[in-house]
């Protein structure tokens, strides 16, 4: 997922190795906000999957496996999830204060609750493989990027 926000990313390395993690959560994002018209529900072009190895590469399978762990584990836990957002809808926070009234809603949203957690899964591996072959978020990208490059 690119974004465009100010916050940097969070980077996780460990001292003792020369290998690092890369975690970044745009809640603005999450929440339904992207600076480009039309966005995809899940950003993953086809380049991050050749920069795993490809679609047969055990990265990218490992890759996957995370993802649904870490979906089924955020669904697992989305009553603390959804209480802590409902919460911040007072607390100022920019991505929130937006839209107060539709934050809980566009989490709960992206949790599909009234699924089981096999429809669940299969939606979110359809959601992957829709992701890294749609062309349309190319498209937006490339004129946005287009029009970035007449504004310098």
């Amino acid at each position: 997922m690119v974004s465009n926000s100010t916050k940097p990313p969070l980077f996780l390395a460990n001292p003792n190795t020369q290998k690092g993690h890369f975690f970044h959560a745009d809640f603005g994002y999450i929440l339904g906000r992207d600076p480009k018209p039309f966005a995809p529900m899940m950003k993953l072009c086809k380049e991050m999957v050749e920069g795993m190895g490809g679609s047969a590469s055990p990265h990218y399978a490992a890759f996957k496996s995370y993802c649904f762990t870490a979906y089924t584990t955020l669904r697992k836990s989305s009553n603390l999830i959804l209480n802590l957002f409902a919460l911040m809808v007072d607390a100022n926070i920019p991505d929130i204060r937006l839209e107060p009234d539709k934050a809980v809603w566009k989490v709960r949203e992206r949790f599909h609750l009234e699924l089981s957690e096999e429809e669940a899964m299969r939606g979110f591996e359809t959601l992957i493989a829709d992701s890294v072959g749609s062309i349309f978020p190319v498209v937006i990208d490339t004129i946005h990027s287009m029009m970035q490059g007449l504004r310098a």
